[in-house]
């Protein structure tokens, strides 16, 4: 019984402390933010993800914030972002969203701040990412037209990280050639 009890406790202890490595979309909102592993210095980190970033962005501007060796804030515009048929017409909305990375030794965190999205009749809004019950009907379900919004939203900014992960892949690749 207490072999029992100490695995159940070291178990309850692993899932608290455990971090997420991929965006999940449900009810409750996005995952707040993801943690990757790479063997690289906070410093390496640090000064590729800033190459990353204004090599894969558009605007020459995306950079909002730095912090040298610890921290960048970017900002990203994806259009296209979400599409749903109504009426017979596709509607799609443009995604304006601000990322924040963190760099420790062997590690980064990359957070999603802030997303607003933008339809092309201008409409604005600016999703709650702790709340996405408005997308979900009283029994639980995703509303009609919102089917492809978890797969979007998980895709797209999974699709972000992993687009960092080979960047580093690349760059470690060529340094050690």
């Amino acid at each position: 019984m207490k072999l029992k009890a100490c695995l159940l406790l070291v178990f309850i202890t692993t899932a608290t402390f455990a971090q997420d490595t991929e965006f999940k979309f449900s009810k409750d909102g996005l995952t707040d933010f993801i943690v990757t592993s790479f063997d690289s210095p906070a410093k390496t980190l640090y000064t590729n993800a800033l190459a990353w970033v204004k090599e894969n962005n558009k605007a020459p501007d995306a950079v909002k914030m730095t912090v040298e060796n610890e921290k960048i804030t970017f900002q990203g515009i994806k259009d296209n972002f979400f599409c749903n048929k109504a009426g017979g017409t596709t509607v799609c909305s443009k995604a304006i969203y601000t990322i924040e990375m963190t760099f420790k030794d062997g590690k980064y965190k990359f957070d999603i701040t802030e997303i607003v999205l933008k339809d092309i009749n201008g409409k604005i809004s600016r999703p709650n990412m702790n709340d996405f019950s408005e997308y979900y009907d009283k029994d639980g379900n995703l509303k009609k037209y919102m089917t492809d919004l978890p797969a979007t939203y998980e895709t797209y900014f999974n699709g972000l990280n992993k687009s960092f992960v080979s960047y580093m892949e690349k760059k470690k690749k060529a340094e050690n050639w």
